[in-house]
């Protein structure tokens, strides 16, 4: 199975670290390392040659050079350049990939016993091996049962060939949003917040691309959104709700293709809180469009057939009309058209 793994940086130090940390992983489970420097050119190397695993490190030149005058849809001094990356994952036909950020690091180095495997073995049972049950009665009241919940056989079984997007969680320091970051005095151990579940049909829910795994059938979903800056560095008016929004969209096509996706493991360590006040004002405009998007794109019916064409499909019928989701649905044509 060909696995690639996508990160993004702009600092050596912290990209030095994230290959340390998850060297013997990457090096046992054969990974194409795929590395996304958020700057013009790249501006430090990467010693490749000293690891047992493909290591692709890719910058803006790159981008501009693979997609010429259409570089313009992936956006950047954000992590939703993360999308290039995909794009190559996707090129180089990995049957797995996997997001990270370079501040995430693997669990068993810090908190011993808490998952069985690694996050690449994980990724690998739970999206092409494992098995999932799901109620599928409902009772209609608590404590009690009601007249005619059968006894038995109140799940459904749900096999691994239904199971296409894996999002996976975070000990240490949970993604959280500034305004819940700051009200918070104590973050729970992981413990206390940790929840390994399908996702329901019908619902959405916060897709975080710090750790998230998928197969490469679902990749022309897999678009992280215009935020931070274009290629100019002018602001798009956005950030931080790239992956969010795409898990919106994404879920949306999912249940109408009749795709599962499912929630927990695997659990990465992740070490750095940014900075809550600076996150609150790039979240600020984002909070109110993402109050409502959700329910705009619940209205929308879908009739095609596969991935590509559903998102085209989704895109063209998004009813919202202002100058940054005109721009954003054009990007997501043309990001539909690279596959």
């Amino acid at each position: 199975m060909e696995v690639s793994v996508v990160v993004p940086t702009i600092r050596e130090s912290s990209i030095l670290r994230f290959l340390n940390e998850w060297r013997k992983i990457f090096e046992k489970e054969n990974v194409n390392l795929i590395i996304i420097e958020d700057n013009p050119q790249k501006t430090f190397n990467i010693p490749s040659n000293t690891y047992k695993f493909t290591i692709n490190h890719y910058s803006w030149e790159d981008i501009e050079r693979d997609l010429g005058e259409d570089s313009w849809i992936i956006p950047r001094r954000t992590s939703a350049i993360k999308s290039y990356g995909f794009w190559k994952a996707y090129q180089k036909k990995a049957d797995l990939i996997i997001a990270l950020d370079d501040d995430c690091y693997p669990i068993e180095n810090y908190i011993k016993n808490f998952q069985k495997g690694n996050l690449i073995q994980i990724y690998k049972k739970n999206l092409f091996e494992n098995k999932f049950k799901e109620l599928s009665w409902f009772s209609t009241i608590n404590k009690i049962k009601p007249r005619g919940l059968p006894y038995k056989n109140l799940e459904r079984i749900i096999q691994s060939k239904e199971i296409i997007l894996n999002h996976g969680l975070w000990a240490n320091i949970p993604d959280l949003d500034a305004k819940t970051q700051l009200s918070l005095k104590k973050i729970p151990k992981i413990e206390k917040y940790f929840l390994n579940q399908l996702i329901p049909l019908g619902k959405y829910f916060p897709m975080c691309g710090m750790n998230l795994g998928w197969k490469k059938d679902l990749t022309p979903t897999m678009y992280f959104l215009l935020m931070g800056k274009d290629k100019n560095e002018k602001s798009w008016g956005f950030d931080r709700f790239d992956d969010i929004w795409a898990g919106i969209f994404t879920k949306k096509i999912c249940d109408h293709l009749g795709y599962r996706i499912i929630s927990g493991y695997p659990v990465v360590w992740h070490d750095r809180a940014s900075d809550p006040y600076k996150n609150l004002k790039k979240e600020k405009s984002g909070m109110k469009v993402n109050e409502y998007l959700w329910q705009e794109v619940d209205k929308i019916k879908l009739t095609k057939g596969s991935f590509k064409e559903c998102y085209r499909e989704l895109a063209e019928k998004l009813n919202i009309k202002n100058e940054y989701f005109k721009k954003l649905k054009k990007a997501m044509i043309m990001w539909s058209e690279l596959f």
